[in-house]
């Protein structure tokens, strides 16, 4: 199965969320968080490259929901075309993930939009890191930052994520 075929399989039986961001607690709605809002009510599947660059700081705001629904399309898009992708979303989504490796330092809103994933969707997403780092042209790769330095640590973040939301499934 190639890599589409296994993001469109790992999230396949995600809803549309009700809530892309969460507004409690928010006293305003900038343009960061308009962004987030812009894919209310949007299906994955029929967000575009240009939607995403459009609205590259949404995934900062994203919901949990929201983020374990939209990220499929950022994923999808990137592999169809590696040398057209979203870089500014794409370049987010990694910024979040460029961490030390370490459970002490992860960022409590990195984990809640990572732990309702699945351990299917953990394996696309870590997938995904390698053939980004290997495919995603503009020095990502080993050659810009020694062995994959950014996508090492994404990767290794992805799999601490994916350790801590294990742990939360099995405290019930």
């Amino acid at each position: 199965m190639d890599l589409i075929a296994k993001i469109a399989a790992a999230f396949a039986h995600r809803q549309i969320p009700s809530e892309v961001v969460e507004m409690e607690g928010r006293f305003q709605i900038d343009s960061d968080v308009d962004e987030a809002l812009w894919f209310q009510g949007r299906d994955w599947r029929e967000i575009s490259r240009d939607d995403w660059q459009r609205h590259s700081a949404a995934v900062f705001f994203f919901s949990p929901e929201a983020f374990a629904y939209y990220l499929p399309s950022l994923l999808m898009i990137t592999v169809q075309n590696p040398k057209g992708y979203p870089d500014l979303a794409v370049a987010k989504l990694i910024h979040l993930l460029d961490h030390t490796p370490a459970p002490e330092f992860l960022d409590a809103h990195l984990v809640d939009w990572f732990s309702g994933l699945s351990d299917a969707e953990f394996e696309v997403v870590k997938e995904w890191l390698l053939f980004a780092c290997e495919n995603l042209p503009g020095g990502w790769g080993i050659s810009a930052s020694g062995p994959g330095e950014v996508f090492g640590r994404a990767f290794d973040t992805v799999t601490l994520l994916q350790e801590e939301a294990q742990r939360r499934r099995a405290l019930g």
